[in-house]
C-alpha cells in the first residue's frame, strides 16, 4: 500500500525522472506529496487548516472556555503513526488496549502551556479554538512539528526536516488563564475534602499534624534526624515511599530499594536540608521545617515548590501540587546522635 501510496504522490507531484537530468527537489517535496496521497486514500472528507494540518474528525462541545494564546490547557491525548503505531498516550484504557499499562504510571490530564513558542506549530494549530470538553484527532506534518515560526506554508516545507507524521488525538478537559490559581483551588478543595480544611500557613503550602511532638523542641539546626514519609499526587497515587507495604501496595515496588527510615540533615537553612547527603525539593524541606521531634504530619504544596513545570518522569505530571506524609522516627541502629 505504501508504494502505491508512493507512486501516485509522485505522479501527484508532477515528478519526473530521466537518465539525463536530475533535479533538486525542495526539503518536504516527497514527503508533502505522499501525505497528500495518503490523506486522499484514507481521509478523503479531511479538512486542512493553520499551515496545513488535516483535522481528521472535530467533536465540538458546548460553550466552554476556549483554547487561545495565553493560556494553558488540561488535556488528555494519544499520538501515533499513519500505520496506527502508538507511540505515547496519556489515557489508561488506551494503555491496557495495547498492554502496556503501567499501574505505576501517571495517566490523565496533562497541562499544555499554550503559550507563544511553547508548542510544536502543527500542535499550536490544532489546538487553538478547541473548547473544554471538545475533542479533535488531526494529522501533523512532519514539518509542521517546529518551535520555529515562519510567515508561510512553504517555508515550514523548505526549512523544517526530518520529521515525520503523527496523528494526535486530543480532548480538552479544562482551560486556565492562571495555572498558578488553578493549583490553589484545587489544593484548597483537597484541604477542605482531607485535611479537616486547614489553612495555609504561606502562600502554596499547606501542613497539618497528625501526630504531637514528644517536645517542642525545634530542629532548625544543624543536627541528624530520621524520617518515614510517602510522597503522593493530589489524586491519592503514590509515587514514592519508604514504607515497603506501601510501596507493593502501590505498584511502586523496587527489589533494588531498601525500605526503611532515612536520614535527614537538617540545617539553620532550608535550602540546605539534605536527604542522605542528597538536595531535596523545596517543598519537603519545609515540611520538614515545620515538624518537631517524633512529630508526624501531612504538608502539601504547589509545584513552585517541587517539580514546577517539567514534572518528574513518568510518576509526576507537570505542574503538579504533592502531597507528602512523614513522621520523624527513633535513630533505626539505636544510636544517639
Amino acid at each position: 500500500m505504501k508504494s502505491r501510496l508512493y507512486a501516485l504522490a509522485l505522479l501527484t507531484a508532477g515528478t519526473l525522472v530521466s537518465c539525463a537530468v536530475k533535479e533538486e527537489t525542495q526539503a518536504n517535496e516527497n514527503e508533502k506529496a505522499y501525505l497528500e496521497a495518503w490523506i486522499h486514500t484514507h481521509h478523503p472528507d479531511a479538512g486542512k487548516a493553520g499551515m496545513g494540518i488535516y483535522i481528521l474528525d472535530d467533536e465540538p462541545a458546548g460553550s466552554g472556555k476556549a483554547v487561545e494564546l495565553p493560556c494553558y490547557a488540561r488535556v488528555t491525548y494519544t499520538i501515533r503513526d499513519l500505520d496506527g503505531n502508538i507511540s505515547s498516550t496519556s489515557d489508561s484504557t488506551v494503555a491496557k488496549q495495547l498492554g502496556e499499562y503501567d499501574k505505576s504510571y501517571y495517566y490523565g490530564p496533562r497541562v499544555w502551556s499554550v503559550h507563544e513558542n511553547s508548542l510544536n506549530k502543527g500542535i499550536e494549530d490544532m489546538i487553538i479554538g478547541m473548547t473544554e470538553g471538545s475533542s479533535r484527532e488531526a494529522v501533523i506534518p512532519g514539518w509542521l512539528q517546529t518551535y520555529n515560526r515562519y510567515d508561510s506554508e512553504e517555508e515550514y516545507l523548505s526549512k523544517v526536516k526530518d520529521n515525520s507524521p503523527q496523528i494526535y488525538s486530543v480532548k480538552v478537559i479544562e482551560v486556565t488563564d492562571d495555572i498558578i490559581q488553578w493549583q490553589i483551588d484545587t489544593m484548597e478543595r483537597y484541604s477542605a475534602k482531607y485535611l479537616d480544611g486547614v489553612d495555609s500557613l504561606f502562600y502554596g503550602f499547606y501542613y497539618k499534624q497528625l501526630s504531637a511532638p514528644v517536645s517542642d523542641e525545634t530542629l532548625h539546626t544543624d543536627t541528624t534526624i530520621y524520617i518515614n514519609y510517602t510522597g503522593k499526587l493530589l489524586n491519592g497515587q503514590v509515587f514514592d515511599t519508604t514504607d515497603e507495604r506501601i510501596a507493593k501496595d502501590n505498584n511502586i515496588y523496587s527489589s533494588s530499594k531498601t525500605y526503611a527510615p532515612v536520614e535527614v540533615t537538617m540545617s539553620a537553612d532550608s535550602t540546605e536540608v539534605k536527604l542522605d547527603d542528597s538536595d531535596i525539593i523545596t517543598g519537603f524541606a519545609k515540611t520538614l521545617w515545620e515538624m518537631k521531634p517524633m512529630e508526624k504530619g501531612i504538608g502539601m504544596f504547589y509545584s513552585e515548590y517541587g517539580y514546577r513545570t517539567s514534572g518528574s518522569g513518568s510518576l509526576i505530571p507537570e505542574y503538579a501540587p504533592l502531597v507528602f506524609e512523614i513522621e520523624i522516627v527513633e535513630n533505626p541502629d539505636g544510636e544517639e546522635e
